[in-house]
């Protein structure tokens, strides 16, 4: 589970508290013998005098992390005074509690500290920190129901998150993902609004819930963020196939597969054969022979049939490519005398399938100034692509910072400068 789930910190913390305020009492009781209780129903602020021995043999244990032998004194002060008063049935239930959360002993520690939570004793200030520990160590205990109880006690929107993320796992766990994907949204909101970046694993388990609720758009969002914080190949993997799903023209099948290159995350036989088939389809033989070339230097095709289809496929593609090559210069003149940029993007697009990233660069740039361009988002696309494989990152993200009006390509192009953080 997350990492956030910290139960370690609280349980001392728990420990130190209960110490102090003993202590604490057992001061103004020397100073001020008659002081009244903040609530009067718990009655005086001083253990019963049969107690006290057990009492202060419980503290010395605590002090010495001595959590067995602090239930057994703490066992021993409560049968050492039947009637006892409020005072003293809260700190009995208070040590109990703390030496069973140390000893792991997580449904035995709620009992007792749910039931200091609900003596007039506990302050209303303290309540919240009790109510918070208690969600955890009913988490801890797996008793899922009870950590939600006490989570939804706690719990609003736009509140502590670390409660929420407690909250939402333990949704998770009883698979009820409507609920975990409604707290976990908002923690993440939360956090990411006070400028906060959620650790891995709570990103993972809205994704997780969203999934299970097919919410696909929510999904691709949350491997959006898993990519732009933890970018590990295989959240580069799933976003990828995510957009495979999504992708309604070859087009746009292209430019994801172009990305899933781009970040070195195609492995699958069957996309380095349609990525080629795509490039040629749109006049790019160049781009189908070294996507090919490039899964056969990788092992990709391990498949003997797989195999043969590739050279098969690579074999048409270089045929084209020793047509295509030996008029690119009629190409380039021509498109340099055309008043629209159409045709030098296309040239831009099939010098950079060829390597020739300065000479792409030029004709893109070119053909997106002059105006005129069928799929000007794409040629943004290909301008930054360039860059990239030119050596300049800098340019390249202000090229796709340009791509803002096709939905698809504008998601692309954001996924290729996230590509470059850190390159």
């Amino acid at each position: 589970m997350s990492n956030r789930l910290n139960l370690a910190v609280a349980v001392t913390a728990l420990g130190l508290f209960a110490a102090t305020s003993v202590v604490c009492a057992k001061e103004k009781k020397a100073e001020k013998a008659e002081e009244a209780p903040v609530n009067p129903a718990c009655g005086s602020n001083k253990i019963s005098k049969p107690m006290e021995k057990a009492m202060n043999a419980a503290q010395k244990a605590r002090e010495q992390h001595n959590w067995e032998e602090m239930v057994v004194q703490a066992l021993a002060a409560d049968a050492a005074q039947p009637e006892k008063t409020e005072f003293d049935k809260f700190w009995v239930h208070e040590l109990e509690g703390v030496a069973y959360a140390n000893l792991k002993k997580y449904p035995d520690a709620v009992r007792e500290l749910d039931a200091s939570l609900n003596s007039p004793c506990m302050t209303e200030a303290d309540k919240p920190q009790r109510t918070k520990l208690l969600m955890q160590l009913s988490y801890q205990a797996k008793d899922y129901d009870k950590a939600i109880a006490y989570g939804n006690k706690l719990y609003q929107p736009g509140g502590d998150p670390d409660t929420g993320i407690y909250l939402a796992n333990a949704y998770y766990v009883k698979d009820d993902y409507a609920n975990a994907r409604k707290v976990m949204a908002d923690v993440i909101s939360t956090m990411e609004g006070s400028g906060k970046t959620p650790d891995e694993q709570t990103y993972r388990i809205l994704q997780s819930s969203c999934l299970a609720l097919k919410d696909e758009k929510c999904v691709v969002e949350l491997i959006e963020k898993l990519v732009a914080h933890y970018p590990k190949p295989q959240y580069w993997e799933n976003l990828v196939d995510a957009l495979l799903r999504s992708s309604n023209s070859d087009r746009e099948l292209l430019n994801i597969l172009r990305l899933s290159d781009g970040v070195q995350v195609m492995k699958d036989p069957g996309e380095f054969i349609e990525m080629a088939q795509l490039a040629t389809a749109q006049g790019l033989p160049g781009e189908a022979q070294g996507i090919l070339e490039k899964g056969l230097q990788k092992g990709a095709f391990a498949d003997a049939k797989e195999k043969e289809h590739a050279n098969r496929v690579l074999s048409d593609a270089k045929q084209a490519v020793a047509l295509d090559k030996s008029t690119l210069e009629k190409q380039d003149a021509s498109a340099r005398a055309k008043p629209t940029g159409e045709a030098d993007v296309k040239l831009g697009a099939a010098y950079l399938s060829y390597g020739e990233n300065d000479k792409a660069i030029e004709a893109l740039k070119r053909g997106i100034g002059k105006g005129g361009v069928k799929y000007p988002d794409e040629a943004g696309l290909l301008l930054g692509i360039a860059y990239l494989r030119a050596n300049n990152k800098d340019e390249a993200v202000k090229a796709f910072q340009t791509v803002t009006k096709d939905p698809m390509m504008s998601r692309l192009a954001k996924l290729w400068v996230l590509s470059t953080q850190g390159a």
